[in-house]
């Protein structure tokens, strides 16, 4: 489960801005996770609920917004779309290797794989 593992990062840079800050009481992260990180989002706030006890960010709101996972073709620049699962668990394969259905190039992920808090709300 590496979920808890990158939310303990996400925590501990969340108490870091609000100590930063003067924070008495973290309300609210807001954080965006791509879709090609494959983090578990549930699995993500239970992680978070067992980190923020005993801290300010103890009762504070975890809004978690995704983001699709987007490639581009090193190519013809052609740019694509990718939609997951909405359960990564439940794939029984391997995802394919993508190619551009353009020219059959090779692609590099350019959207997807994002893990970062983009803000937060607290009191001082």
């Amino acid at each position: 489960m590496h979920e808890f593992g990158i939310t303990s990062s996400i925590a501990e840079t969340a108490l870091r801005i609000a100590s930063e800050n003067g924070a008495t009481k973290v309300l609210r992260v807001d954080l965006l996770i791509g879709q090609l990180t494959f983090l578990s989002v549930p699995q993500v706030r239970f992680a978070y609920e067992v980190l923020a006890k005993g801290t300010l960010l103890e009762g504070s709101e975890l809004a978690i917004q995704e983001a699709t996972g987007l490639v581009e073709c090193q190519n013809c620049h052609h740019l694509r779309e990718i939609r997951l699962p909405d359960d990564p668990d439940a794939l029984t394969e391997p995802l394919p290797l993508f190619a551009c259905p353009e020219c059959s190039g090779k692609v590099v992920v350019v959207k997807g794989k994002e893990c970062q808090i983009t803000g937060m709300t607290f009191e001082s």
